[in-house]
């Protein structure tokens, strides 16, 4: 797993704030944080269905009453598989890697995972080709 740094709001930062917070830190979600634990997450994505598509005003409304509260996590030692059928089965595209007391350590985005499994994908391939190649040279 290639845990990406992650951006993090507390329930009262504004939607707009947040959204400049994805901005700036180049991410597409934050980890919304209080007492240094997670409490939920919020995304591009939510801010369209949640806040525009309701014509909610970004510039007063905290990312608390739109957050997504009912997250999965994961812990830092969980396999790529194991977090790719998570994602999966939560229809989710980013999720936090949590320790054991809560605290945000990560977030995980889909697209980081599909492209290393695209890697691993590659290498795997190219192993068989150079075994197949080997094999043939005598045979």
């Amino acid at each position: 797993m290639n845990p990406q740094r992650f951006v993090s709001v507390s329930r009262d930062t504004t939607v707009m704030d947040a959204a400049r917070a994805m901005v700036d830190g180049k991410t597409q979600a934050v980890a919304v944080v209080a007492n240094g634990k997670l409490i939920g997450v919020m995304s591009e994505h939510d801010i369209m269905l949640r806040v525009l598509l309701k014509r909610m005003n970004p510039e007063s409304t905290p990312v608390g009453d739109v957050m997504k509260t009912d997250i999965a996590t994961v812990r830092e030692d969980d396999d790529r598989s194991t977090v790719l059928k998570l994602m999966s089965s939560h229809h989710v595209q980013h999720l936090p890697v949590v320790d054991a007391e809560g605290r945000v350590l990560a977030m995980l985005a889909l697209r980081h995972l599909l492209r290393a499994e695209v890697q691993d994908l590659r290498q795997t391939v190219w192993q068989l080709v150079a075994e197949n190649s080997v094999d043939s040279l005598g045979g």
